[in-house]
Protein backbone atom coordinates (compact mmCIF):
# COMPACT_ATOMS: atom_id res chain seq x y z
CA UNK A 1 0.00 0.00 0.00
CA UNK A 2 1.03 3.61 -0.60
CA UNK A 3 0.39 6.64 1.57
CA UNK A 4 1.11 10.28 0.71
CA UNK A 5 1.58 12.82 3.51
CA UNK A 6 0.44 16.31 2.53
CA UNK A 7 2.71 18.13 5.00
CA UNK A 8 6.41 17.67 5.95
CA UNK A 9 6.83 18.76 9.63
CA UNK A 10 9.12 16.79 11.98
CA UNK A 11 6.20 14.85 13.47
CA UNK A 12 5.65 13.39 10.00
CA UNK A 13 9.19 13.36 8.61
CA UNK A 14 10.74 11.80 11.73
CA UNK A 15 7.62 10.17 13.13
CA UNK A 16 4.51 8.92 11.40
CA UNK A 17 6.06 8.50 7.95
CA UNK A 18 8.84 6.12 9.07
CA UNK A 19 6.24 4.38 11.22
CA UNK A 20 4.26 3.44 8.11
CA UNK A 21 7.45 2.47 6.29
CA UNK A 22 8.28 0.03 9.09
CA UNK A 23 4.86 -1.51 8.53
CA UNK A 24 5.85 -2.22 4.93
CA UNK A 25 4.02 0.69 3.29
CA UNK A 26 5.53 2.86 0.58
CA UNK A 27 5.42 6.53 1.52
CA UNK A 28 6.01 9.97 0.10
CA UNK A 29 5.37 13.48 1.37
CA UNK A 30 4.60 16.85 -0.11
CA UNK A 31 7.41 19.31 0.58
CA UNK A 32 6.69 22.98 1.25
CA UNK A 33 7.50 24.21 -2.31
CA UNK A 34 5.01 21.63 -3.65
CA UNK A 35 2.17 22.70 -1.35
CA UNK A 36 -0.41 23.89 -3.82
CA UNK A 37 -3.35 22.30 -5.58
CA UNK A 38 -1.21 21.82 -8.68
CA UNK A 39 1.71 20.42 -6.69
CA UNK A 40 -0.45 17.90 -4.87
CA UNK A 41 -2.09 16.73 -8.10
CA UNK A 42 1.30 16.25 -9.73
CA UNK A 43 2.51 14.23 -6.75
CA UNK A 44 -0.64 12.09 -6.81
CA UNK A 45 -0.23 11.39 -10.51
CA UNK A 46 3.40 10.36 -10.02
CA UNK A 47 3.12 8.41 -6.75
CA UNK A 48 -0.45 7.05 -7.13
CA UNK A 49 -1.18 6.75 -3.40
CA UNK A 50 -3.86 4.55 -1.89
CA UNK A 51 -4.33 7.04 0.97
CA UNK A 52 -3.66 10.69 1.71
CA UNK A 53 -2.68 11.76 5.24
CA UNK A 54 -2.91 15.23 6.77
CA UNK A 55 -2.04 16.35 10.31
CA UNK A 56 -3.18 19.63 11.85
CA UNK A 57 -4.65 21.07 8.70
CA UNK A 58 -4.59 24.80 9.41
CA UNK A 59 -2.52 25.75 6.38
CA UNK A 60 -3.10 22.69 4.19
CA UNK A 61 -6.85 23.10 3.85
CA UNK A 62 -6.49 25.55 0.96
CA UNK A 63 -4.91 23.00 -1.39
CA UNK A 64 -5.97 19.61 0.02
CA UNK A 65 -9.74 20.23 0.14
CA UNK A 66 -10.06 21.04 -3.59
CA UNK A 67 -8.02 17.95 -4.50
CA UNK A 68 -10.16 15.70 -2.31
CA UNK A 69 -13.15 16.89 -4.34
CA UNK A 70 -11.45 15.86 -7.59
CA UNK A 71 -9.88 12.53 -6.58
CA UNK A 72 -11.53 9.56 -4.95
CA UNK A 73 -8.54 8.86 -2.69
CA UNK A 74 -9.38 7.98 0.93
CA UNK A 75 -8.08 10.58 3.37
CA UNK A 76 -6.77 10.08 6.93
CA UNK A 77 -6.77 13.07 9.28
CA UNK A 78 -4.72 13.42 12.47
CA UNK A 79 -6.36 16.08 14.62
CA UNK A 80 -3.25 17.16 16.52
CA UNK A 81 -4.92 20.46 17.42
CA UNK A 82 -7.49 18.63 19.56
CA UNK A 83 -9.10 19.49 21.89
CA UNK A 84 -8.68 23.19 21.08
CA UNK A 85 -9.92 23.05 17.48
CA UNK A 86 -12.23 20.07 17.85
CA UNK A 87 -15.50 21.91 17.19
CA UNK A 88 -14.20 23.70 14.11
CA UNK A 89 -11.11 22.63 12.17
CA UNK A 90 -11.19 18.99 13.20
CA UNK A 91 -14.81 18.47 12.20
CA UNK A 92 -14.22 20.09 8.81
CA UNK A 93 -11.47 17.57 8.12
CA UNK A 94 -13.33 14.63 9.65
CA UNK A 95 -16.17 15.14 7.18
CA UNK A 96 -13.68 14.58 4.35
CA UNK A 97 -11.82 11.64 5.91
CA UNK A 98 -12.36 7.89 6.13
CA UNK A 99 -10.59 7.85 9.49
CA UNK A 100 -9.83 10.59 12.00
CA UNK A 101 -7.05 10.21 14.56
CA UNK A 102 -7.05 12.22 17.77
CA UNK A 103 -4.35 12.38 20.43
CA UNK A 104 -7.07 13.37 22.90
CA UNK A 105 -9.22 10.38 23.88
CA UNK A 106 -11.88 12.63 25.39
CA UNK A 107 -12.76 13.92 21.91
CA UNK A 108 -13.79 10.51 20.56
CA UNK A 109 -17.37 10.99 21.74
CA UNK A 110 -17.62 14.21 19.71
CA UNK A 111 -16.63 12.41 16.50
CA UNK A 112 -18.99 9.55 17.27
CA UNK A 113 -21.85 11.98 17.83
CA UNK A 114 -21.37 13.23 14.27
CA UNK A 115 -20.89 9.74 12.83
CA UNK A 116 -17.19 10.23 12.02
CA UNK A 117 -14.98 7.17 12.37
CA UNK A 118 -12.24 8.07 14.85
CA UNK A 119 -9.62 6.42 17.06
CA UNK A 120 -7.19 7.73 19.66
CA UNK A 121 -3.61 7.98 18.37
CA UNK A 122 -1.37 9.72 20.91
CA UNK A 123 1.99 11.17 20.02
CA UNK A 124 5.01 8.86 20.04
CA UNK A 125 8.58 8.74 18.65
CA UNK A 126 10.72 6.74 16.24
CA UNK A 127 13.77 5.09 17.89
CA UNK A 128 15.90 5.40 14.76
CA UNK A 129 15.77 9.18 15.09
CA UNK A 130 15.06 9.78 18.77
CA UNK A 131 18.01 8.13 20.46
CA UNK A 132 20.85 9.34 22.62
CA UNK A 133 23.28 11.44 20.62
CA UNK A 134 26.89 12.17 21.45
CA UNK A 135 27.06 15.05 23.99
CA UNK A 136 27.41 18.39 22.27
CA UNK A 137 28.25 21.89 23.45
CA UNK A 138 26.75 24.22 24.53
CA UNK A 139 24.03 21.83 25.72
CA UNK A 140 26.41 19.58 27.66
CA UNK A 141 27.31 22.54 29.88
CA UNK A 142 23.68 23.10 30.88
CA UNK A 143 21.93 22.14 34.08
CA UNK A 144 18.63 22.41 32.24
CA UNK A 145 17.16 23.11 28.84
CA UNK A 146 13.64 23.90 27.69
CA UNK A 147 12.59 23.93 24.04
CA UNK A 148 9.24 25.33 22.99
CA UNK A 149 7.47 28.57 22.17
CA UNK A 150 6.05 30.90 24.82
CA UNK A 151 2.32 30.37 24.31
CA UNK A 152 0.30 32.85 26.34
CA UNK A 153 -3.22 31.55 25.65
CA UNK A 154 -3.22 28.58 28.06
CA UNK A 155 -3.45 29.48 31.75
CA UNK A 156 -2.17 26.10 32.91
CA UNK A 157 0.87 26.40 30.65
CA UNK A 158 1.58 29.91 31.94
CA UNK A 159 1.38 28.63 35.52
CA UNK A 160 3.81 25.85 34.65
CA UNK A 161 6.33 28.40 33.40
CA UNK A 162 6.32 29.96 36.87
CA UNK A 163 7.02 26.71 38.73
CA UNK A 164 8.92 24.59 36.17
CA UNK A 165 11.18 27.15 34.48
CA UNK A 166 11.37 30.03 36.96
CA UNK A 167 13.04 28.06 39.81
CA UNK A 168 16.06 27.28 37.62
CA UNK A 169 16.39 30.97 36.76
CA UNK A 170 15.93 32.13 40.34
CA UNK A 171 18.46 29.67 41.74
CA UNK A 172 21.12 30.67 39.24
CA UNK A 173 21.32 27.38 37.39
CA UNK A 174 22.79 27.08 33.93
CA UNK A 175 19.55 27.04 31.95
CA UNK A 176 18.84 27.76 28.29
CA UNK A 177 15.33 28.37 26.97
CA UNK A 178 14.86 28.02 23.21
CA UNK A 179 11.87 29.07 21.14
CA UNK A 180 9.90 32.14 20.15
CA UNK A 181 8.32 34.96 22.18
CA UNK A 182 10.17 34.44 25.46
CA UNK A 183 10.86 38.16 25.63
CA UNK A 184 7.57 39.33 24.17
CA UNK A 185 6.41 42.23 26.40
CA UNK A 186 2.78 41.40 25.68
CA UNK A 187 3.10 37.95 27.25
CA UNK A 188 2.61 37.26 30.95
CA UNK A 189 5.85 35.29 31.32
CA UNK A 190 9.16 36.73 30.19
CA UNK A 191 12.65 35.25 30.30
CA UNK A 192 15.69 37.42 31.08
CA UNK A 193 18.01 38.00 28.12
CA UNK A 194 20.86 35.67 29.11
CA UNK A 195 18.55 32.67 29.26
CA UNK A 196 16.42 33.27 26.14
CA UNK A 197 18.31 31.69 23.24
CA UNK A 198 15.84 32.03 20.36
CA UNK A 199 14.96 29.48 17.70
CA UNK A 200 16.43 25.97 17.75
CA UNK A 201 15.87 23.57 14.86
CA UNK A 202 14.20 20.25 15.50
CA UNK A 203 17.28 18.52 14.17
CA UNK A 204 19.37 20.24 16.84
CA UNK A 205 16.88 19.58 19.65
CA UNK A 206 17.80 15.89 19.88
CA UNK A 207 21.37 16.92 20.81
CA UNK A 208 20.04 19.24 23.50
CA UNK A 209 17.85 16.50 24.99
CA UNK A 210 20.78 14.07 24.91
CA UNK A 211 23.30 16.47 26.44
CA UNK A 212 21.70 18.68 29.12
CA UNK A 213 21.45 17.31 32.65
CA UNK A 214 17.71 18.01 32.78
CA UNK A 215 15.12 18.75 30.10
CA UNK A 216 12.12 20.75 31.33
CA UNK A 217 8.62 20.15 30.01
CA UNK A 218 5.33 22.06 30.04
CA UNK A 219 1.95 21.27 28.51
CA UNK A 220 -0.95 23.27 27.13
CA UNK A 221 -3.58 20.60 27.90
CA UNK A 222 -3.63 19.24 31.44
CA UNK A 223 -7.00 17.49 31.85
CA UNK A 224 -6.75 14.80 29.15
CA UNK A 225 -5.63 11.27 29.88
CA UNK A 226 -3.73 11.06 26.58
CA UNK A 227 -3.07 14.54 25.14
CA UNK A 228 0.27 16.08 26.10
CA UNK A 229 3.26 17.72 24.50
CA UNK A 230 4.84 15.53 21.83
CA UNK A 231 8.18 16.48 23.37
CA UNK A 232 7.57 14.03 26.21
CA UNK A 233 8.15 11.08 23.90
CA UNK A 234 10.97 12.77 21.99
CA UNK A 235 12.93 13.62 25.14
CA UNK A 236 12.53 10.13 26.59
CA UNK A 237 13.50 8.59 23.25
CA UNK A 238 16.77 10.53 23.43
CA UNK A 239 17.35 9.18 26.97
CA UNK A 240 16.92 12.67 28.34
CA UNK A 241 16.10 13.17 32.01
CA UNK A 242 12.68 14.82 31.90
CA UNK A 243 11.32 17.07 34.65
CA UNK A 244 7.83 18.05 33.63
CA UNK A 245 4.60 19.65 34.68
CA UNK A 246 2.22 17.18 36.31
CA UNK A 247 -0.81 16.53 34.11
CA UNK A 248 -3.45 13.85 33.84
CA UNK A 249 -1.78 12.36 30.74
CA UNK A 250 1.67 12.32 32.34
CA UNK A 251 0.25 10.56 35.41
CA UNK A 252 -1.76 8.03 33.41
CA UNK A 253 0.96 7.10 30.90
CA UNK A 254 4.17 7.27 32.97
CA UNK A 255 5.46 6.49 36.47
CA UNK A 256 6.97 9.25 38.58
CA UNK A 257 10.66 8.78 39.47
CA UNK A 258 10.78 5.78 37.16
CA UNK A 259 10.30 7.09 33.60
CA UNK A 260 10.51 10.83 34.38
CA UNK A 261 9.77 13.15 37.28
CA UNK A 262 6.89 15.59 37.62
CA UNK A 263 6.19 18.67 39.68
CA UNK A 264 3.09 20.60 40.70
CA UNK A 265 4.68 23.53 42.54
CA UNK A 266 7.65 25.87 42.79
CA UNK A 267 8.99 24.26 45.97
CA UNK A 268 8.62 20.77 44.55
CA UNK A 269 10.62 21.77 41.49
CA UNK A 270 13.37 23.27 43.68
CA UNK A 271 13.62 20.03 45.65
CA UNK A 272 13.74 17.90 42.49
CA UNK A 273 16.25 20.25 40.91
CA UNK A 274 18.63 20.19 43.86
CA UNK A 275 18.39 16.43 44.36
CA UNK A 276 18.78 15.29 40.77
CA UNK A 277 21.49 17.76 39.78
CA UNK A 278 23.60 16.20 42.55
CA UNK A 279 22.69 12.59 41.68
CA UNK A 280 23.84 11.71 38.19
CA UNK A 281 23.35 7.97 38.72
CA UNK A 282 19.70 8.49 39.61
CA UNK A 283 19.20 10.74 36.59
CA UNK A 284 20.77 8.17 34.30
CA UNK A 285 18.72 5.33 35.76
CA UNK A 286 15.45 7.17 35.19
CA UNK A 287 16.48 8.38 31.73
CA UNK A 288 17.40 4.84 30.67
CA UNK A 289 14.17 3.36 32.04
CA UNK A 290 12.15 6.11 30.36
CA UNK A 291 13.80 5.41 27.04
CA UNK A 292 13.20 1.68 27.34
CA UNK A 293 9.55 2.34 28.16
CA UNK A 294 8.79 4.52 25.12
CA UNK A 295 10.78 2.17 22.86
CA UNK A 296 8.55 -0.66 24.03
CA UNK A 297 5.17 1.08 24.18
CA UNK A 298 5.18 4.37 22.27
CA UNK A 299 6.71 4.07 18.80
CA UNK A 300 5.26 5.38 15.57
CA UNK A 301 5.46 1.87 14.14
CA UNK A 302 2.94 0.87 16.82
CA UNK A 303 0.79 3.91 16.06
CA UNK A 304 0.88 3.11 12.32
CA UNK A 305 -0.08 -0.51 13.03
CA UNK A 306 -3.12 0.67 14.98
CA UNK A 307 -4.16 2.98 12.14
CA UNK A 308 -3.77 0.26 9.52
CA UNK A 309 -5.78 -2.17 11.64
CA UNK A 310 -8.65 0.30 11.88
CA UNK A 311 -8.57 1.12 8.17
CA UNK A 312 -9.52 -2.48 7.56
CA UNK A 313 -12.55 -2.41 9.86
Amino acid sequence: MKILFTNPPPIIKYGMQPGFEKMGWKTDRLEVPEQSEKGLIQKINRFKPDYLFTEGGVDTKRFVFPVLEKFQIPHIYWAIEDPVANDSLAMEWAEKSVLTLTPCAEMLKNYKRKNHKAICIPFAMDPDYYNRKKPKKPYSDLDAVHIGNNYDVFDERYEAYTYILQPFIDKGKAIAIYGMDWQNPNHRFNVPGPFAKGYLSHEESVYAYSSAKITLGVHSITDSGTMQSMRTFEVLGCAGFFLTQRTKAIESMFKNHKHLVWSSSYDETVNLMEFYLKNEKEREKIAKTGQEFVYKHHTYKQRAAEIIKNLGK
